[in-house]
């Protein structure tokens, strides 16, 4: 489902980037100046590190920037900041960052796992890499090729990426599949029985589970997403939808798993918003990957929000922008 919703939302960008040249020719005029609060501009001259999203079509990747990688004040520990820049900052950015053959670490799993290569930035060429209708100030993206090619049954990419040295490499025992599901349908069952959602319903919904080492304790940290199957394509958008998503963990005084963050939706689809695991990765530092992920509203853009470990819980503590759009 989200394979095809994000496929066909790249194929839009890139029709509007091919078939605008012209427009933009005959209607070009200056872009909108994005409002900087004083004192908040990145310091590209810093030379600071950035976290970028690697999405798209397996044969033609793009990559764009999603976050600063900031000192939080902590000695070692760093913070996810939201990049803010000037229109000449953005042009800067993307020449700095986005030049042909420069070379990015990839993470996926909570590792690094390869590298990216920047094929072309947003304005290395005569015209923009892609455009959309009405802005005229888009945030940078670059089209990148990966130096392995991803596996033939892959018909998408995400990673994240970055310049900077991110991620554990830990050696741990897998938690077996069967005990995934297991850990994972008992927590939602329970979750879902104290918001209100009854068995049933929940069986109705498709389940996707997955399980790694995130650092907050010796056992899994447990994600389980129970979505309406019927919520990419309803017949009215006035119909109602349920969702559930819950991450668990067990820490070293628990004999069992327990909530430690939950996301939950009953009501019409027009204005729910839903989420989905994209990935895990320490960027802070602190020995804890934070996880990534995905949040959208039917028929919206989507969006990363970021999770971070705090006195026993998952709670957000970074979300990218949703609009590509920097028009003030």
């Amino acid at each position: 489902m989200r394979v095809t919703r994000r496929l066909a939302w790249i194929a839009t960008i890139l029709l509007v980037a091919a078939g605008c040249d012209k427009a933009r020719a005959a209607g070009r005029h200056e872009a909108k100046a994005p409002v900087v609060t004083p004192g908040a501009e990145l310091d590209l001259a810093s030379h600071p590190n950035i976290l970028f999203e690697v999405f798209g079509e397996a044969n033609d990747p793009r990559m764009i920037p999603i976050a600063a990688i900031g000192s939080a004040g902590g000695v070692g520990v760093a913070s996810l900041k939201r990049i803010e820049l000037t229109a000449a900052g953005w042009k800067r950015l993307d020449a700095q960052y986005l030049r042909s053959n420069m070379p990015y670490a990839i993470f996926q799993d909570g590792r690094q796992t390869g590298k990216v290569f920047v094929r072309r930035g947003m304005w290395q060429g005569d015209d923009p890499l892609y455009s959309l209708p009405g802005c005229q100030l888009l945030t940078p993206m670059a089209a990148v090729k990966l130096d392995a090619a991803p596996p033939r049954t892959a018909f998408t990419v995400e990673y994240l990426a970055s310049n900077s040295t991110l991620g554990h490499q830990r050696n741990v025992k897998p938690m077996p599949p069967a005990d995934v599901e297991r850990v994972a349908r008992a927590i939602a069952t329970q979750a879902a029985t104290s918001v209100g959602i009854a068995a049933h319903t929940l069986d109705s919904l498709d389940f996707h589970a997955v399980a790694f080492q995130s650092g907050t304790s010796p056992w899994p940290t447990i994600v389980a997403a129970f979505i309406d199957p019927a919520a990419e394509n309803p017949a009215s958008t006035h119909a109602t939808t349920t969702h559930l998503l819950v991450i668990a963990d067990r820490d070293s005084t628990a004999t069992f798993y327990h909530t430690t963050y939950l996301h939950r939706v009953r009501g019409r689809l027009s204005t729910s918003t839903f989420r989905r695991f994209f990935d895990h990765l320490d960027v802070n530092g602190d020995g804890v990957d934070e996880i990534f992920l995905e949040g959208w509203q039917f028929g919206g853009d989507a969006y990363l929000s970021v999770l971070g470990w705090n006195d026993g819980k998952w709670a957000q503590v970074y979300r990218t922008r949703a609009k590509w759009c920097l028009d003030g």
